[in-house]
């Protein structure tokens, strides 16, 4: 039976908003009212969100018929008053609250709606009833789920599509998105800005670019708009070697193709200080926009994606080599839609091999000074225990966190570290009885991980250093949280990702995905994470000399400040 209902209930509400039809085109201002209205339905009116009547087609026949948004939400309400649903009484599940994100003044303010209409609004967010989780709730799930949205691929261009686009996206960031409040600019102009250029994104490119514009505009370097193709904008050809930039300049580090470096001259070191006549930082400031980033630091590490690329041609450069000899170059950009290209021109790691008889990486040693050193981001759960016995009389560990992967079992490595268990860290998950509202929770992991570690009299007694930078993200940050629990701890590098909380999708009408991070991370004291990042004790990043010389200042730093220990 539930069908027919829903069919009836659209064919009523499109019958409802014929009658008085009006072909002028909605002005912006009305659709801002009429995008945060539909939100706050949609979340909190108990039968939209319980999925009895399509959100998306309320919204859809709407925007069809351009009515005035006092008009469209006038009919909105009156449709939705003849429906009826059980009432719950508001379950106690957010003894912590966190408002920060949660904020209807605009109901007040808009001068698009009525009194009755404010009245009825404000009541709705105001009432004990739980509201319905259909567009936004997985049953024992904390973060945001969009399962139940629906997909219009062939329709997604269509302004109607594109508008009903932003919309969800905005609606799920000002509800679910635990960092909301941290967004330099004020949502509410976010919105603003994108409805007209939404409406003026009317092939695959310019929407695409205006997706990832919109995405970007988050700052949260999990944020982005999958699949990710950035060949799509920035060009299918790039240069064909790699590098790091320091110092505001790029330093080549790495050849894609040998022959052709070899050809132009192009060697491991070279400086190179415009590309087309354009500053680096120029660059980087004209790109960077359609790749969210939480920090400067993201921005610059994130240029790989764009700085040489585009369609099939040449670029030029302009800087020196290694002897400091000026040179201007002209270079033919190759193809990057193959196997060739590395994503990043991080130098190798002199620490860490392969090593061909035994068919692995080895990523741990101890040096000749007796300081251990180990590459986190290859640690295996079956070798935490022989590795950190084997370390246990060294003047100190480096724990090496700027790789990446998603192996949870490390954690054992803090058994060693900790004399006992260390509260790390929390949350705040969205609180889906009161959209907008979250709740802070006194763990992060599980709550039997709530402490890491063990009662452990025997712990390692030696100086242990982490090594950050712009590449430690996510998962690595919270282990840099946990470290930093440990004690004779010096964390050593640059501001990270600052980009922490589960990565959590947005479906969106043409099936592509918006990702953001679903919940907020901090310390125990409630200090923020999101976008800092984590804070080095010591500071310390590469120069060009370091680049050139293949040096690792990090590395050098971390040996150096256990041997004074």
């Amino acid at each position: 039976m539930k069908q027919p209902f829903l069919v009836i209930c659209s064919c009523l509400l499109v019958t409802t908003m014929a009658l008085g039809q009006n072909k002028k085109s909605i002005s912006d201002k009305d659709l801002i009212t009429i995008c945060k209205t539909w939100g706050l339905l949609k979340y909190y009116e108990p039968v939209l969100s319980s999925g009895k009547i399509d959100a998306d087609s309320l919204l859809v026949t709407a925007l069809d018929q351009k009515l005035p948004a006092e008009k469209t939400i006038a009919d909105w309400i009156d449709f939705l008053k003849t429906k009826t649903v059980i009432k719950k009484a508001e379950a106690v599940i957010c003894k912590d609250q966190d408002n920060r994100n949660l904020s209807t003044a605009w109901i007040q303010k808009d001068k698009n709606l009525n009194a009755a209409q404010k009245k009825y609004l404000s009541a709705l967010v105001s009432s004990n009833q739980i509201p319905g989780g259909y567009y936004c709730q997985k049953p024992d799930f904390i973060r945001y789920s969009g399962g139940n949205e629906k997909t219009y691929t062939e329709k997604a261009l269509q302004e109607n599509y594109r508008i009903l686009n932003l919309f969800r996206a905005w609606n799920v960031i000002e509800y679910f998105y635990p960092y909301k409040y941290g967004i330099s600019k004020q949502w509410d102009d976010v919105l603003k800005e994108f409805i007209p250029l939404v409406k003026n994104a009317t092939d695959a490119l310019s929407y695409k670019k205006t997706m990832m514009l919109f995405s970007g505009s988050i700052e949260d370097t999990h944020s982005r708009i999958e699949p990710v193709n950035y060949k799509e904008i920035f060009g299918n050809y790039g240069a064909p070697f790699t590098y790091q930039i320091a110092e505001n300049k790029i330093v080549v580090t790495k050849p894609v193709d040998v022959e052709i470096c070899k050809a132009l001259g192009i060697e491991y070191g070279d400086v190179i200080e415009t590309v087309n006549g354009e500053s680096i930082d120029r660059i980087i400031q004209r790109n960077s926009k359609y790749i969210s980033a939480s920090n400067t630091s993201v921005k610059i590490r994130d240029s790989y994606n764009y700085m040489f690329y585009g369609e099939k041609g040449n670029f030029t450069i302009k800087g020196y080599d290694k002897n400091k000899k000026p040179f201007e170059k002209k270079i033919d950009r190759i193809d990057r839609t193959g196997g060739l290209w590395f994503e990043n021109g991080i130098p190798d790691n002199s620490l860490v091999r392969y090593d061909e008889t035994a068919k692995k990486v080895i990523y741990s040693a101890i040096n000749k000074d007796n300081i251990g050193y180990i590459d986190f981001s290859f640690f295996e759960t079956s070798e935490v225990d022989s590795i950190m016995k084997a370390m246990k009389n060294t003047k100190g560990i480096v724990f090496d966190l700027r790789g990446y992967s998603t192996n949870g079992g490390v954690v054992k490595t803090f058994n060693y570290l900790f004399p006992e268990p260390k509260w790390f860290g929390i949350l705040t998950r969205p609180d889906f009885g009161k959209p907008g509202r979250f709740c802070w929770q006194d763990y992060i992991i599980r709550e039997d991980y709530k402490y890491i570690g063990k009662e452990n009299p025997d712990y390692y007694k030696g100086h242990v250093v982490i090594l950050i930078n712009e590449n430690t993200q996510s998962l690595f940050e919270m282990w840099s949280m946990i470290f930093k629990t440990a004690p004779n701890i010096t964390v050593i590098g640059s501001q990270t990702a600052g980009a922490d909380g589960n990565e959590t999708t947005i479906p969106l009408v043409n099936g592509e995905k918006m990702i953001f991070s679903g919940v907020g991370i901090f310390y125990p004291d409630k200090k923020e994470t999101q976008r800092i990042g984590i804070v080095p004790d010591i500071k310390v990043k590469p120069t060009i000399s370091d680049l050139q010389n293949k040096r690792d200042p990090l590395i050098e730093k971390g040996f150096e400040v256990i041997l004074k220990k």
